[in-house]
């Protein structure tokens, strides 16, 4: 069966495609076949972009490039992308950009010019030819690649973040099956840079675990992509933020990032988004888990971008949007030096990111590097990135990174049995706060990182309700990251609370101890938020990834 995957456009603003279809152009004159399914309720004429040059006409519409003001928002709240056009002359050439979605309209007049010949798979028919949006709703895919790299000066509409990127275009989520994902994930390892996955698991508070073969792909592809530099990932954080909403001021939190088995992986930039104001949207997730955010819409501003049948929309949003951003801008600093690491990459985006809203009162600045649930190490920069990535020492690809303990071992480990575990977890009290119990993994010199880059962590417990728990990871230096806290799950809709999912040994990660070093003595704090249950605390686990 098709595991669920849920595209990642806020609900509050998704559009429903046309219905109806008028002939479009595209094509680009390039050998890529472009024929659709024969059950196609969309029909193409074929024809060759028209081969202009000038100013785009919407680009004054696209804010997130850069901020004027022009949506009502702030000034300078955008990507920096026109920004890092100017100062580096630098737009994603040679650099390939892997659109993992439903559809792609691959012969839209602002798509066609960049689309790498042959850098197609139509999962629909298991054959290389272009995935052309097919039905009413077949959007996605189309206005995420405008995001990305939308041809730039050409004299129609707008532009994306790196305009002259290459597009590979896959659309293994109109079968959703886990080979077909599986499949995209490392198609033409060797030529693609990035792969952009704008989707991820149902944003309802439940745990969703990755499937192994996903886990594989990703590990495979930051191994053995561009030659052993490593592919990019880059997923979307998550739009299940808010679970009740008053007004803009009262918003109970429910989804977390690290919730999501796509987005807690070694190996996957998990993106946030803010909106023209440098703000968190509504529907934001926060995570341990996120690195930088890209902007996307709110209520009352969204993205502008390509559109099916040769359009132009106004109304996407979501981390949809916010993902292909950060693609974007990950395109820009390997646009200007193609022998970064997938690592480079990571940590380029996370140094350089801007510390927008920084009046949220999340930000903690004590740690290594200043970090915030809701936005990781800031809003990205792409103008900041490419400038640090110009006299950037590389930290090397897989191949240097240290794994804490080596990964032929098996992780830190408490539990399993040995003592104190099981840990009783008592019920959150009627009156008073819970009551939090803690257990420790010391780590000694042996393991050799100075500069953490990742955790991962293994959280085991047996609950009836396991959205009852609040899972807090402490750093020898006190730098707290909340993995998961109390949320009511409620999948079907009935209006009765369920099982967020069990905590089999399931997998958070962490990005916030970017930096720190590993040897001390960690903490897990684990407490009951929600009253009328009891459960037990099994173990945990810690494994390390660092220089």
């Amino acid at each position: 069966m098709p595991a669920r995957r849920t595209l990642r456009l806020s609900s509050a603003l998704a559009c429903l495609g046309m219905s109806v279809l008028a002939a479009c152009g595209g094509g680009g004159g390039d050998s890529t076949a472009a024929d659709p399914p024969a059950d196609c309720d969309y029909t193409y004429t074929l024809t060759d972009s028209p081969q202009l040059a000038g100013r785009d006409q919407l680009l004054g519409d696209q804010w997130h490039l850069e901020n004027l003001g022009q949506s009502g928002g702030t000034v300078g709240e955008d990507i920096r992308a026109k920004a890092a056009w100017t100062e580096f002359n630098v737009r994603g050439e040679s650099i390939r950009v892997a659109v993992v979605d439903d559809a792609v309209e691959t012969v839209h007049h602002d798509i066609a010019p960049n689309l790498v010949p042959g850098a197609v798979w139509d999962y629909r028919t298991q054959s290389a030819t272009a995935p052309l949006p097919c039905y009413a709703g077949d959007d996605h895919g189309t206005a995420v690649t405008g995001i990305i790299l939308a041809r730039n000066d050409n004299a129609f509409q707008g532009a994306g973040v790196a305009p002259r990127a290459g597009l590979a275009a896959y659309n293994a989520l109109a079968t959703s099956t886990d080979a077909d994902i599986a499949d995209a994930l490392t198609r033409d390892l060797g030529r693609n840079a990035i792969y952009n996955n704008s989707w991820g698991s149902p944003d309802n508070g439940m745990l969703n675990r990755a499937e192994a073969s996903f886990v594989a792909a990703v590990r495979t592809g930051v191994e053995k992509g561009r030659s052993g530099k490593g592919s990019v990932y880059v997923f979307p954080g998550g739009n299940g933020g808010c679970y009740l909403v008053d007004d803009n001021r009262n918003c109970v939190y429910d989804e977390n990032s690290n919730y999501d088995g796509y987005v807690n992986q070694f190996g996957v930039i998990a993106a946030c988004a803010v909106d023209d104001n440098g703000k968190a949207p509504l529907y934001a997730e926060p995570g341990a888990n996120l690195l930088v955010c890209g902007p996307s819409g709110n209520s009352r501003s969204a993205i502008s971008t390509t559109d099916v049948l040769n359009g132009f929309r106004r109304d996407f949003s979501g981390t949809s949007a916010s993902t292909p951003m950060v693609s974007g801008a990950a395109a820009l600093v390997l646009s200007a030096r193609p022998d970064l690491t997938w690592r480079d990459v990571r940590l380029i985006l996370a140094y350089s990111a801007r510390r927008n809203d920084p009046l949220h009162p999340e930000w903690s600045l004590t740690g290594a590097r200043p970090f915030n649930p809701f936005y990781g190490f800031g809003a990205a920069d792409a103008q900041a990135a490419v400038r640090l990535a110009q006299g950037w020492n590389s930290v090397g690809g897989n191949e240097s990174m240290i794994a804490c303990p080596p990964e032929t071992s098996p992780p830190y480990t408490r539990g399993g049995g040995a003592a104190p575990f099981p840990i009783a977890i008592p019920d959150a009290p009627a009156v008073g706060g819970p009551q939090v119990r803690e257990d420790a993994i010391a780590v000694g010199a042996e393991c050799g990182i100075s500069k953490i880059e990742f955790v991962e962590i293994g959280f085991s417990a047996t609950h009836p309700f396991s959205g009852d728990l609040r899972v807090d990871l402490i750093s020898p230096s006190s730098q707290v990251s909340r993995l998961a806290d109390g949320r009511l799950c409620d999948p079907d809709g009935d209006g009765t609370a369920d099982n967020c999912g069990n905590y089999d040994n399931w997998r958070f990660g962490s990005v916030r101890h970017l930096d720190e070093a590993v040897p001390g003595t960690w903490r897990m704090q684990v407490s009951d938020r929600l009253s009328q249950d009891i459960g037990q605390w099994d173990g945990w686990t810690l494994r390390f990834w660092g220089r």
